[in-house]
This record gives C-alpha cells, sequence and structure tokens, in this order.
C-alpha cells in the first residue's frame, strides 16, 4: 500500500527523517482526486518551543487535524516542519528563513526525482497559509516576503502572535519568556527593536494578500487582545482584504480542531467566503 505521505527534506543534511528539524510532509490525496483546489500549508505553532511540532506528543501542536480536513475537500496539503528557537540557527531569523526555503522547495519538487510523483498532486498556482499560534506569525511573515512566483496566496492566521513588540508586553507563554527566547533579545534596544520591527507582522502592514484571522475570546494562550488590536489594524490597512472572526467561547486550539463547533461553524465558512471572494467559486469547496 503506498504511503500516506511524503516526508521531503528541505535543509542541508538530506534527511527527511523526522528527528530532522527541516522537512516537508506532503500528504497523498485520496484515490480520485485529480486536482487540488489549491495547496494549503499547515505551520504548527507552539510559542517555537522544540518539543512542539510534526509527531509530537501534543497532536503537531494542536494543528493535526487540519491536513486530514483539507484533503477531505480537496485541497492538497503540506506541513512544514521548521527548527524551532533551541535548534542550531533557530529562532529569529533561522526559523522564517526556514519557512521560505521550504516553499521554495515545493516549487522545484516536479524536476526532481524522487519526488516528480509528489508534486503531481501541488496545484502551485494558489497557496493558502494555515497558521496556529506561533505558526500564525510565520505564515503572516511568509505571506509577506514570498516572491512573485506565488501569485495567489491566502493566509489563515489562527489565534497568531501576530505582534511580537505587544506579545513581549505581555509575557506570552507559560514562562512568559517565548518571544524574547524567539528574538534572542528584547525589544530594549534601537537596534532590538528594528529586528522585532523586521520579524513582527504588526510592523509589516498593510497586507497584500487576502487574510481572515481567527481567534477565540477564551483563548488562555495567546491574550484575544493582541490578536484582536492586530486584527483591527489589519483590516484598517486593507479592508477589502482581511476578514476577522472573534468566535465566543473559544479556546486556544478550538480555531484548529477540525471537529469543534468554532472551526466548523465559524471558521470554515469564513474561510471558504474569502477565498470565493477572491479566488473564485471553485476556491471556496470549503463551504
Amino acid at each position: 500500500m503506498a504511503a500516506a505521505y511524503w516526508d521531503i527534506p528541505y535543509g542541508p543534511d538530506g534527511s527527511a527523517a523526522p528527528e530532522n528539524t527541516r522537512y516537508l510532509r506532503l500528504h497523498r490525496p485520496p484515490d480520485g482526486v485529480k486536482a487540488a483546489h489549491a495547496t494549503v500549508v499547515v505551520l504548527h505553532g507552539g510559542y517555537w518551543k522544540n518539543q512542539y511540532g510534526i509527531g509530537d506528543a501534543y497532536g503537531n501542536a494542536g494543528t493535526i487535524s487540519m491536513g486530514p480536513f483539507f484533503l477531505s475537500k480537496g485541497f492538497a496539503v503540506v506541513e512544514l516542519e521548521y527548527r524551532r528557537r533551541d535548534h542550531e540557527g533557530g529562532g529569529w531569523p533561522g526559523t522564517n528563513q526556514d519557512v521560505l526555503a521550504a516553499l521554495g522547495r515545493l516549487r522545484g519538487l516536479a524536476e526532481e526525482e524522487p519526488y516528480a510523483e509528489a508534486a503531481k498532486v501541488l496545484n502551485l498556482e494558489k497557496l493558502i497559509l494555515v497558521g496556529h499560534s506561533a505558526g500564525g506569525c510565520l505564515a503572516l511573515w511568509a505571506a509577506h516576503h514570498l516572491p512573485a512566483a506565488w501569485s495567489q496566496v491566502a493566509v489563515l492566521a489562527a489565534a497568531p502572535v501576530a505582534d511580537l513588540v505587544l506579545g513581549h508586553e505581555l509575557k506570552v507563554s507559560d514562562e512568559g519568556d517565548a518571544v524574547e527566547l524567539y528574538m534572542k533579545q528584547a525589544p530594549t534596544s534601537p537596534e532590538a527593536l528594528a529586528e522585532y520591527r523586521k520579524a513582527s507582522p504588526a510592523a509589516l502592514l498593510p497586507v497584500s494578500f487576502p487574510l481572515l484571522v481567527a481567534f477565540g475570546d477564551a483563548d488562555k494562550d495567546v491574550p484575544p487582545d493582541l490578536v484582536r488590536s492586530y486584527a483591527k489594524a489589519a483590516a484598517s490597512s486593507a479592508p477589502s482584504l482581511v476578514s476577522v472572526l472573534e468566535i465566543p467561547g473559544a479556546d486556544h486550539f478550538d480555531v484548529v480542531n477540525a471537529e469543534s463547533a468554532a472551526w466548523l461553524g465559524h471558521v470554515v465558512p469564513g474561510l471558504g467566503k474569502l477565498l470565493e471572494a477572491h479566488w473564485g467559486p471553485d476556491a471556496g469547496a470549503l463551504r
């Protein structure tokens, strides 16, 4: 029986094993699916900590249901693994560079053996970045920095740590030091603040891509005020591109749980509406 996915390295060590911190997990579509509506790339969160990632004890830092859901709707699905903050070269800017390198690798797969078969399941015309929590920060940052070859890009930022300066002030994470450890410094000097502004999606506005920001008002991990502040600024900067969903009663993980009422009743129709508005009815297959 064919494997359910291909693990494809994009880092210099050449290993596609799960212990490698730089690889793509490209899911094999269900039998009978010939063309994908778009390619969905899922970026897990976990405050950039090493223990959270694909295959972890926490269900890919909470995003494990995203791949099967989008596959079932006719989308190509890639899960992206990256160096976290304590891996060699991880944190800012290495983690962010990993995301761009991985997306670049996708575009070259068709020319490489043994991945030419895998590349056939991709739709390189339309890219949807689905990022949760710290992964939401990475997805937003990447969308601002993608080369023009990705002509149609949309982002679902689910409970994103989208403002790193505010995240540092609010001491996000259990220990309160997640942003500072990721950035390797506090924003307490002009030079450090400049680095924060390079890394923080809030400092990169306006967006130039369709964006859905979804979060719950019962989130205990990323303060709703942080997401709310970013969402308001993003929507004000590009009202025709940005949609915002603040979901009553939803927590941090409801917004990426394919069985939750928040996902099925709010995020799915909201994302479908966004894609349909910007990419046409076929892209709205979620609804």
